[in-house]
């Protein structure tokens, strides 16, 4: 799934597009929101609870739905504070681009059913794919660097958020500040890929080798997906968020 550089650039991207009120309100609560499912890093809850999504079922689904199902006191935003509304349509924006990459590339391309299901890097490479859209994303220095501006001066949520503890929003706040700062290189792609290379049973010689030109790496995984794809993908995503996002506030 995408990363919290890339679901930060493409929250931004709506808000940009939107211009709803309530969202330039409060840009730093709905960038906090558009972070906040992968809360789960803290928490160590299922990643449903979070993201509403279920890995192991290859039928269609709608988290966004299933998030209102859930917690239907969530679903009208003329109900809830201004801070409160913006942060869940990010999180509305999280939901829906997590959803698109999962059906649109990652099973397609990376999944058990793909191409390269028998090779052991897939999911390796698709990590290595996300590292570099989020690298791109961030290149964009003027706006990341407005959101986070945004994120640190986001103040605490007066109302609670029911499937979140509060202690854990407080905690989340700083590393999403942190994560908004990083900077466009390959300094952390050494440290994200031994992991998930470990994971997959390679040696250490074979994790040395994947790590040691991360723009080779990444050219092997872009092989598997293609350019064009990827640029459809951010369409296509951008478009659903946009409209769901939208949806929430009429």
């Amino acid at each position: 799934m995408p990363s919290l550089g890339s679901h930060l650039a493409r929250a931004r991207m709506v808000a940009e597009r939107l211009r709803i009120k309530e969202i330039d309100a409060d840009r730093g609560a709905y960038y906090f929101g558009a972070t906040a499912p992968d809360i789960r890093v803290i928490t160590r809850l299922d990643r449903r609870v979070t993201h509403f999504f279920e890995l192991d079922d290859y039928e269609r689904q709608d988290s966004v739905q299933r998030m209102f199902e859930e917690h239907p006191g969530l679903v009208r935003p003329a109900g809830l504070e201004t801070a409160t509304s913006a942060f869940i349509a990010g999180y509305i924006t999280h939901l829906v681009l997590d959803e698109a990459y999962i059906e649109d590339v990652y099973r397609t391309q990376f999944g058990h059913d793909s191409a390269i299901a028998d090779d052991p890097r897939r999911n390796a490479l698709d990590r290595a794919l996300q590292y570099e859209l989020d690298r791109r994303d961030r290149e964009n220095r003027e706006a990341m660097d407005e959101v986070c501006a945004a994120l640190m001066a986001c103040d605490p949520l007066n109302e609670p958020i029911p499937f979140i503890a509060d202690e854990h929003l407080v905690q989340w706040r700083a590393v999403a500040a942190d994560v908004a700062a990083q900077t466009p290189d390959y300094s952390r792609f050494r440290r994200m890929m031994t992991r998930h290379l470990a994971d997959a049973g390679l040696s250490e010689d074979e994790i040395e080798d994947f790590c040691a030109a991360p723009e080779s790496t990444i050219e092997h995984a872009f092989a598997h997906v293609t350019t064009e794809r990827i640029d459809r993908f951010w369409s296509d995503a951008g478009e659903r968020m946009t409209d769901r996002v939208r949806q929430y506030f009429r």
